[in-house]
């Protein structure tokens, strides 16, 4: 029998690796064949091939006749449609918006007269190295390389090599993190699929040596794909042509170039990039990367910005002919690119450097030493993990510890469960990273939105409902048994918490303990390795006392539990609405498990997404939680914001928001009382009694950049820009060789009084002629300053007027003295 659906794809990229690779391994479980046929272009796919998938240029928005044939076709129709309808829609998301290029230069730099070349900027930050040109790999045409002179060799060597290769990209599954973890999973979906695979050996078989037959299947797909409408989908050359290129290091090594000498700072220029090349790289060495093909959505451009590496795409090569072998400076955020700049432009952005440098600093020293609020209450800030390198970066941004280590990444395009011996190396590896901190590694949670091979599942109506994490267990036992091994045995290198998902009963809970204190028994471990669950699950709200007297300690997965105690999908967008974890019937039920587990002297934890929430972190420090777990990134702003917190506030304002109807009115409230208090109009920071500039563009800017190292000013360029429109209507030069620029502006975060001395005077076009040594820069927001701005401008303008004024602040050479001077005067002048 046959039978078919339709799909109007729903995926703003279309169906690239991560869905194509997602539907495939889903139609792999059927025996019906499964064939989709976009109307647009009329294309035909393999529902159980990726490149297949890829192939049929699904964008979005698309009409796709679906085609079922043989057998289970019915069945197949209702589980494909429920696929279709509930995971497919939530399996990517929408391509970040660029940073846009700012082809106005800064006036500070514009008058220095630099000649830029512009690309898209596709990362941040700023990097001065010597301009290189990439020796990069070419793929060589299938007629440079030899015919098969036997066939059945040809197969096998090339089986080996697939072999070999999914090893290393399993590895690399495993040991990387973040986005270089996700580009080795593509590339693995890639090299795994069965029209890759059939396609190889289909050249071999028609006499293309193995080499030769893997440069045809890669000129195919790549020939293929070049005609997508999609941009998204013509970047995934790159990952095919990845593929193929490792597959030729092991067939055909004599065709891959030579390693490159890189200078000790070097701006790369490259047509393009495989990812694989961008890791093969010696980043200590690469300060920044200039792409000519390149778009923002692609594997390379997405690990450069794992890595901070400031990168301009659109980059020419005739561009840089002249500039090869010379000093160049890449700013990322201007989108420029400043090919043998002199002394003043290089000096421009050595000081750039040394300001985010500064900035750098000035974040980690307010985010440092101990994780607590104002008055003192511990909080721990811990790092959610898949690997050792995610745990490397945790550690560098002060996790207290590993609040959650997803161990299920490791049997993620597995053919087979890894076994403990591998797991324990893994574990082992965060654990000698964490130096005696905790680390909490949570059993495999497969099933839902996470598929695994190596464990295969029935196919449900509701997965996320259905046979997942701990409900698997029992007929994974000797898995089960086998990673909880390799934690007891991690657990003799340092503090090891072993935590068990989806736990919905009180004989789950025993269960898993009986099983725990089995292995320990077994391995002779004397010391009891504390068990913990996820408490994501409804049921266990109401049964808290009891699981008190059963597990050790608990961690909230704020995104299951939100979704379940609505019954509302978070991913759904017709009741995403409903999914809320600041609505207060979920901060009751937490604020109430809290209390209670707290009651009995347990611990209690929260990571999932609502952990790094800026709003929500002062509920949950109300709520008296013990730890936050989240990702490296958000943990150093998570610190500075906890450290302004006052924990008694936050329980009474946690009062209040469980008195709220609904989440908007919480957000209101603690919008309202999360209004930072307001700064100093002038502290000693503002004061630079010794500054080396030498214009009055300089001056403008440095006194600017001093005003954003001290988050007094939010967009650094915009307020330089505000200020010179003042200057434009006319100087601010006041005479007696002081000046007041000012300015009402919108990027303005706390009204500011600064004070740069001069070391040289400038030329400031003042009304008597001179030089202007003494800067004061006043600066109010534009919606708050009304007629103070005026007042005070008129206020510091009356004191210049008088000549013991000027004399004492030119006299004045320690900050503090100086600041009492300004404090004094202005009062007096009030």
């Amino acid at each position: 029998m046959s039978h078919s659906l339709t799909l109007i794809c729903p995926l703003p990229n279309g169906i690239h690796a991560r869905p194509a690779s997602l539907i495939a391994e889903f139609c792999a479980g059927f025996g019906a064949a499964i064939r989709w046929r976009n109307q647009r272009n009329g294309q035909w796919a393999d529902a159980k091939s990726v490149l297949s998938l890829i192939g049929g240029d699904i964008l979005f928005n698309d009409v796709v006749d679906i085609e079922i044939d043989g057998e289970g076709a019915a069945r197949v129709v209702d589980e494909l449609s429920r696929f279709l309808r509930q995971t497919l829609p939530r399996c990517d998301e929408p391509v970040a918006a660029a940073p846009a290029a700012s082809r106005a230069l800064p006036r500070s730099l514009a008058e220095l007269s630099p000649s830029p070349c512009f690309g898209q900027p596709a990362g941040q930050g700023v990097a001065i190295g010597e301009l290189c040109v990439h020796r990069g790999f070419r793929m060589p045409e299938p007629a440079e390389l030899p015919l098969s002179t036997d066939r059945d060799a040809d197969l096998a060597v090339l089986a080996v090599a697939r072999r070999a290769l999914a090893e290393q990209l399993r590895q690399q599954c495993g040991s990387q993190g973040g986005e270089a973890a996700g580009v080795s999973r593509a590339h693995l979906a890639i090299l795994s699929d069965p029209d890759f695979r059939a396609r190889l050996d289909a050249a071999v078989a028609d006499g293309a040596g193995a080499a030769r037959a893997v440069a045809a299947v890669v000129a195919h797909y790549r020939a293929q794909l070049s005609k997508s409408a999609s941009e998204y989908l013509r970047e995934r050359e790159m990952d095919i042509r990845d593929v193929g290129r490792r597959l030729l290091e092991a067939l055909a090594p004599e065709i891959e170039r030579a390693g490159e000498a890189l200078p000790e700072a070097a701006l790369l220029w490259a047509e393009d990039l495989a990812p694989s090349e961008l890791l093969a790289l010696d980043r200590d060495k690469v300060k920044g990367l200039l792409l000519a093909r390149g778009g923002l959505t692609s594997h390379t451009i997405i690990l450069a910005r794992a890595f901070s590496l400031p990168v301009l795409t659109g980059v020419q090569r005739a561009a840089i002919a002249n500039g090869i072998g010379r000093t160049a400076v890449l700013d990322a955020g201007l989108g420029a690119l400043f090919q043998s700049p002199d002394t003043v432009v290089l000096d421009y952005y050595r000081e750039e450097e040394a300001l985010l440098a500064a900035q750098r600093q000035r974040l980690a020293r307010a985010s440092g030493g101990i994780a607590a609020s104002a008055d003192g209450q511990r909080l721990e800030l811990a790092v959610n993990i898949a690997s050792a390198a995610e745990a490397q970066l945790g550690f560098a941004q002060g996790a207290d510890g590993v609040g959650l280590f997803r161990t299920e990444m490791l049997f993620m395009d597995a053919d087979e469960p890894p076994g403990e011996d591998e797991q324990f190396q893994c574990y082992a590896e965060v654990v000698r990273l964490a130096a005696g901190r905790p680390v909490i590694i949570r059993t495999f949670d497969i099933g839902g939105d996470k598929p695994a091979r190596c464990l295969p599942a029935p196919q449900e109506s509701n997965p996320f409902l259905g046979y997942r994490a701990i409900r698997m267990y029992p007929d994974q036992e000797v898995v089960f048994r086998a990673q909880l091994r390799a934690i007891l045995r991690a657990s003799a290198l340092g503090p090891v918490k072993v935590m068990i998902p989806m736990v919905a009963t009180l004989g789950e809970a025993r269960w898993v303990r009986r099983l725990l204190e089995e292995e320990r028994a077994a391995l002779g471990r004397a010391e009891p390795v504390p068990l913990g669950i996820m408490l994501e699950v409804p049921s266990v709200l109401f049964q808290l006392d009891a699981f008190c007297r059963e597990i050790d300690f608990f961690s909230v997965g704020s995104n299951d539990l939100t979704q379940y105690l609505f019954a509302a999908d978070r991913d759904n967008e017709r009741v995403g609405n409903l999914y809320d974890s600041l609505h207060p019937a979920f901060l009751a039920a937490l604020n109430q498990a809290a209390a209670t587990i707290h009651r009995h002297g347990r611990w209690i934890g929260l990571c999932g997404e609502a952990a790094a929430a800026p709003h929500a972190l002062p509920l949950f420090l109300g709520m008296g939680l013990d730890e936050l777990s989240m990702s490296a990134p958000s943990l150093q702003e998570c610190r500075r914001r906890l450290r302004e917190l006052d924990a008694g506030c936050c329980r009474e304002l946690l009062a209040r928001a469980l008195a709220c109807a609904d989440g908007a009115e919480v957000r209101a409230l603690v919008a309202a009382a999360a209004a930072r208090p307001a700064l100093p109009m002038l502290t000693a920071d503002c004061l630079m009694p010794d500054a080396v500039w030498g214009s009055k563009a300089a001056a403008i800017k440095g006194l600017v950049d001093r005003l954003w190292l001290l988050e007094r000013c939010d967009d650094r360029y915009g307020m330089e820009e505000d200020l010179w429109l003042r200057e434009q209507a006319y100087s601010t030069g006041l005479g007696h060789g002081f000046a007041i620029p000012h300015a009402k502006s919108g990027h303005v975060l706390h009204p500011t009084l600064c004070l740069a001395r001069l070391a040289q005077p400038v030329d400031w076009g003042a009304s008597d002629g001179q030089p202007v040594d003494m800067v004061l820069l006043l600066a109010f927001n534009a919606a708050d300053a009304g007629a103070a701005h005026l007042k005070f401008f008129s206020r510091l303008a009356r004191l210049v007027m008088h000549e013991d004024f000027r004399q004492a602040l030119r006299a004045e050479r320690d900050p503090e003295c100086l600041l009492a001077l300004l404090r004094d005067r202005l009062e007096g002048a009030a």
